[in-house]
């Protein structure tokens, strides 16, 4: 019996450390959900939410505009970037299919006041006249540290029909 009631402690303490906060995307409407570990710091944003890291070294965020804010959605994405001290460099633009969904992805291969980094921006369909945008900051090793966490919440993100 101890063994049982100890096997199910067990069980239920690691769903607890798998367990996520999920999100629509943008909140009305939907295109799109995904998850959000539990342990991250989540934060309203102009055109969306942030998700950090517990030690704030990796920042994943998520934003929609329509396409008559999306000029607007840009810039305040630049100025961002202008205000972390994040190098402007042309980025690597590549095309693909995320989640079901046509994707544009930029890569910028820059520096941060840390050091070499990389921001990573990904143009998604919000249908509606809509576009997503997910962005990922962090540097290779940042990003190594919390690849599982990373592929988790991308391997989340589901198109809604």
């Amino acid at each position: 019996m101890n063994r049982f009631v100890a096997a199910a402690l067990m069980i239920v303490g690691l769903m607890g450390a798998a367990e996520a906060k999920n999100f629509a995307v943008p909140a009305n409407n939907p295109a799109l959900t995904m998850s959000i570990p539990d342990d991250w710091l989540i934060e309203k944003i102009d055109f969306g939410f942030s998700a950090r890291t517990p030690d704030e070294d990796v920042v994943i965020y998520v934003e929609a505009a329509g396409a008559k804010n999306l000029d607007a959605m840009l810039a305040v994405n630049d100025k961002w970037m202008r205000d972390n001290g994040i190098r402007k460099v042309t980025p690597k633009q590549t095309e693909g299919i995320f989640a079901g969904l046509e994707a544009t992805n930029f890569r910028y291969d820059t520096t941060d006041k840390n050091g070499p980094t990389r921001v990573d921006l990904m143009l998604l369909p919000g249908g509606n006249n809509r576009v997503i945008m997910l962005s990922i900051w962090a540097s290779e090793a940042e990003r190594a540290r919390y690849r599982e966490a990373i592929d988790a919440i991308m391997g989340s993100v589901k198109a809604i029909n």
